[in-house]
């Protein structure tokens, strides 16, 4: 797209829960959720597969935080931005790491004020206390507009993540335009599951899209599959209209997530738009993981020194780094 480049930098299909990007303009480079994390996944811990995606990611993500000069955070769930806090075991980071990404950065965020359930407030609040120091400037996002020579990044107000009144609260979609070019960002909306976040990203009519699907994987196990069905038709709406989409994040979980969004694919095909994953966008395989953890311990068992690492106290593992090479 002219004037406005997208590199994909985690994601769900590059084997880790995360929708990271850099976005390009001839005025600003803008990082966009620099967070990633490995899930709790059939009472297993990650694979080494996993834990070897992740930091290769977390490396991608510490050099393209060098050259950035804009960090957004649409909201705190723990795949969208790096605490402070150390943890090994599924998110891998520390306050070395988050100050690594953060320093010297404007930081535009989710406001933690307004609009917020208690877990995502309580953690937005950590991560600025704690990196007050060191970050150059917090600015709310909310519903703001902000203009960088001639790019534009337009805020929404807070929408639903997935479904209305949802138990994870609310997440910020944003869309950045120069000149006549337009991309959308909308990660944890699920599809949309919800009417109103639909209908607010038709109303914008990006070029790109890059928007996160609905949770297939906890389908009539946390949501009703009919819920997941509608996340799926909101979307083949989108897609109608949109002429370019990556689709990613929860919806790449389940191992049938592409027949099960069949009919998008079909819609797509029919009008010659695309619909493609991050890493299908930046010309690599697949690599979802997650999905396939328990296959992976019986295809690749790991080593015994993992293993052990495995059974460590709780408190112990959380600051050892997993020895997966």
């Amino acid at each position: 797209m002219k004037d406005i480049s997208i590199t994909p930098i985690a994601f769900e299909s590059f084997g880790v829960r995360s929708m990271c990007s850099l976005l390009e303009t001839p005025d600003v480079k803008i990082l966009i959720d620099p967070g990633v994390a490995l899930g709790p996944r059939f009472g297993v811990l990650p694979h080494p597969r996993e834990y070897e995606a992740r930091d290769k990611c977390r490396a991608r993500i510490r050099e393209t935080a060098k050259i950035v000069d804009i960090i957004v955070i649409s909201h705190y769930h723990n795949d969208h931005y790096t605490p402070s806090f150390t943890d090994t075991v599924w998110i891998g980071c520390s306050a070395e790491e988050s100050r690594e990404i953060f320093q010297d950065k404007t930081v535009l965020l989710k406001d933690i004020r307004s609009t917020i359930n208690f877990s995502q407030r309580h953690r937005g609040w950590i991560f600025q206390k704690t990196s007050e120091d060191y970050v150059k400037k917090f600015e709310v996002a909310d519903r703001g507009t902000f203009q960088y020579g001639e790019t534009e990044l337009k805020f929404s107000e807070p929408v639903f993540h997935g479904e209305e009144n949802s138990d994870l609260g609310w997440v910020l979609m944003f869309t950045v335009r120069r000149g006549e070019n337009k991309v959308m960002y909308a990660s944890d909306v699920q599809g949309p599951i919800s009417d109103k976040t639909a209908k607010m990203i038709l109303d914008e009519k990006p070029q790109l899209l890059i928007i996160g699907g609905p949770p297939l994987y906890l389908a009539d196990f946390k949501i009703d599959t009919a819920v997941v069905s509608h996340g799926i038709e909101n979307f083949k709406s989108l897609v109608e209209i949109i002429p370019n989409s990556i689709l990613e994040h929860h919806l790449l979980r389940a191992e049938n997530w592409r027949e099960f969004s069949g009919s998008v694919f079909e819609v797509a095909r029919r009008l010659r738009h695309s619909v493609m994953t991050a890493a299908e966008y930046a010309g690599l395989e697949n690599n979802l993981l997650e999905y396939r953890r328990r296959r992976l311990y019986e295809e690749e068992p790991p080593s015994d020194e993992f293993l052990r690492w495995t059974k460590m106290p709780r408190e112990k593992q959380r600051v050892t780094p997993p020895p997966y090479k």
